[in-house]
């Protein structure tokens, strides 16, 4: 159907090199324009590091204001995504200090492990990462970090592993579950899918990114989730292997730094109230305006909360 709409031969072949494409080289300069950051969107540089289980490819956005000194903020993104999809945010919050957004391995262009791997493993592998790109004990110091869904129990275990890592931390969407209902999840969201002659798997997650997306999402943001998405391939589903083994329960008191937890009221919000409860310090800020689709459309607002909290 969006092929067809387009018209002609050319934009029809322009269309299907696209869907074949690797997202972080397609959606950034093949369509530029399309959605208004051709000039911002440049400034995202791509990078790859060293780390346990092969490269790890970071997306970097260096502060446009060289003055600035504020602390510089990586990205942990959800599953079965990657650093793209904090594109938006990514170029907010850069206006003065540098933002960096990891592929956890096995999501976006980062090599995958050889199985799946423990939430303790991808907070090693996120702290290869930084202790690569020079930061740490040894290097130029603690960062700020954001994760989302996935992101957050990365987030929060690297701070509790390597604390010299990490200053503070901002938790939106904490997917908190515990006993039965987390081995539920398990059950239905921790195992292969497996690909299908027919297309259909593929369609559920055209579906899931596009025909249900969020009104204010764009036709082709929401396309850009979905090969974002096809791309894990084989290794969508092991970070779900990570996050409903990890007890969060008890993992997250741990956390000494400071949280914000700007709680979006999608699917997520009671949960990460929850979790929000377990945490030392921390300060919840109610955002009832934003709810699926958050980090597309509501890039600026999660920018300015976590600003405000970050700049202290």
């Amino acid at each position: 159907m969006a092929i067809r709409e387009a018209g002609g031969l050319v934009r029809r072949r322009i269309v299907q090199g696209l869907i074949s494409a690797p997202v972080a080289l397609a959606w950034p300069w093949a369509l530029a324009g399309a959605d208004g950051h051709v000039a911002a969107r440049r400034r995202i540089r791509r990078r790859y590091v060293d780390g346990r289980f092969g490269q790890v490819h970071v997306h970097i956005a260096e502060s446009l204001d060289e003055t600035a000194r504020r602390t510089p903020l990586m990205c942990f993104h959800p599953t079965a995504l990657s650093g793209d999809f904090y594109r938006d945010y990514v170029l907010v919050m850069s206006a003065d200090r540098r933002v960096m957004a990891m592929d956890t391995p096995g999501y976006g262009r980062s090599d995958p492990p050889p199985e799946p791997q423990p939430m303790s493993e991808l907070a090693g592998a996120a702290a290869d990462t930084l202790d690569a790109l020079g930061y740490g004990a040894d290097g130029e110091g603690a960062v700020d970090v954001i994760g989302y869904h996935t992101g957050t129990f990365i987030a929060a275990e690297l701070a509790i592993v390597r604390s010299d890592l990490v200053r503070r931390l901002v938790l939106p969407g904490i997917p908190f579950r515990v006993g039965e209902e987390r081995e539920a999840l398990y059950e239905q969201y921790a195992r292969p899918s497996e690909l299908k002659e027919d297309g259909s798997n593929a369609m559920e997650v055209w579906r899931f990114w596009v025909t249900d997306r969020h009104p204010d999402v764009s036709l082709q943001r929401g396309a850009s989730h979905f090969v974002d998405h096809l791309q894990s391939g084989p290794y969508a589903w092991w970070a779900y292997h990570s996050v409903f083994s990890y007890p969060a329960e008890e993992r997250l008191p741990l956390v000494r730094q400071p949280v914000l937890v700007p709680n979006t009221h999608g699917n997520l919000q009671e949960q990460s109230r929850e979790a929000a409860r377990l945490l030392k310090d921390v300060r919840v800020v109610e955002m009832p305006e934003l709810s699926h689709g958050a980090f597309d459309v509501g890039a600026d607002r999660l920018a300015n909360v976590s600003r405000e909290f970050l700049d202290q």
